[in-house]
């Protein structure tokens, strides 16, 4: 097994020079010659010995230089600043620092005299809702169902010393919406029904049932791939404190605090890190992961299918479409 313990921005640290202190009163020619093979060897030691601190210096700034920024950040900051950062430390989720509540989020318009510059207008709407609905939240989604999941944990027991395999639980999402629901709703789904309804009602009801059961097919698949891309969990990475056994090229992410996969990416529009990440997309209101990619191929195959198929129908009606064949 190979771990590289890169760093997700990578944090660097500065090698600590190896001092060498010698004798600038020898007593004469004799001793300094007899001290030279000691003196080199106490060198050498102590070389190897300042290189094993350094690597392992290293090794720990990553962890340890974000916990002295955001320590200061709590001790500086008010209370919401440091719920926040008490929610994101305390999050099974590979998360980045968000407030734990949608009511924290709303706007002054909104009521919330605590609100900040740093509030996020395009959540506006999100916070109102979500708020008023009391639903959870992980980064910037907001949770519709979620359950428990047992897995393996792996530790070393400190009386044996021999490796331990434990059963914890911890929580799973099972739906969730992105934060660009709003534009899925009211902008996609509206055009989708919209082209959809005119087409069933001046061309469908009277059409052939071949026309009626390949159109049919064919606009439902299409409502269930947006479903599914929109209302699925994309793929939000549970927060891992070590690479898991038996894995490659696990990378640290500083805004989550955590390792993950070489495919996963933190999104900054969700605020999570997704397993599989490909892009946020507005339309479908979600982000793109591992979990949702096969419904997206399917949508977007889907999508200028049935816009042909409809336009078809627009243009020269069903009739005329099964004389042509």
């Amino acid at each position: 097994m190979t771990i590289r313990k890169q760093m997700d921005p990578v944090v660097g640290a500065s090698e600590t020079g190896i001092e060498q202190v010698l004798s600038n009163e020898p007593d004469n020619f004799m001793n300094d010659a007899c001290n030279t093979t000691t003196t080199n060897d106490i060198d050498d030691s102590d070389k190897s010995n300042n290189a094993a601190t350094n690597r392992n210096t290293t090794a720990s700034t990553s962890n340890d230089e974000g916990d002295i920024f955001y320590s200061a950040v709590e001790e500086e900051g008010s209370a919401q600043e440091q719920r926040k950062l008490k929610h994101w430390r305390d999050s099974p989720f590979a998360v980045g620092v968000v407030n734990p509540t949608w009511k924290e989020d709303r706007p002054k318009w909104c009521g919330n005299n605590a609100a900040k510059g740093d509030i996020d207008e395009t959540m506006a709407v999100s916070s109102i809702v979500c708020g008023c609905l009391g639903a959870d939240r992980v980064g910037n989604f907001a949770i519709l169902a979620q359950s428990t999941e047992t897995y393996q944990v792996e530790t070393i027991d400190e009386e044996t010393g021999q490796v331990v395999t434990r059963s914890k639980q911890r929580p799973r999402l099972l739906w969730v919406i992105g934060p660009y629901w709003t534009v899925n709703m009211f902008l996609t789904w509206p055009l989708i029904l919209g082209v959809s309804g005119w087409v069933l009602y001046r061309r469908i009801m009277e059409s052939h049932i071949a026309v009626i059961i390949t159109w049919s097919i064919g606009t439902m698949l299409l409502m269930l791939s947006l479903c599914m891309i929109s209302c699925r969990n994309p793929g939000i990475l549970h927060r891992y404190n070590e690479p898991p056994p038996e894995t490659e090229d696990w990378r640290w992410n500083d805004q989550a605090k955590t390792y993950r996969p070489p495919k996963a990416r933190f999104d900054p529009e969700t605020q999570v890190v997704v397993e599989g990440f490909d892009h946020t997309c507005p339309w479908t209101g979600t982000a793109i992961g591992s979990r949702n990619m096969f419904w997206f191929r399917v949508f977007i195959i889907m999508v200028p299918i049935m816009i042909g198929y409809s336009a078809i129908l627009a243009v020269v009606g069903s009739t005329d479409i099964l004389r042509l064949n």
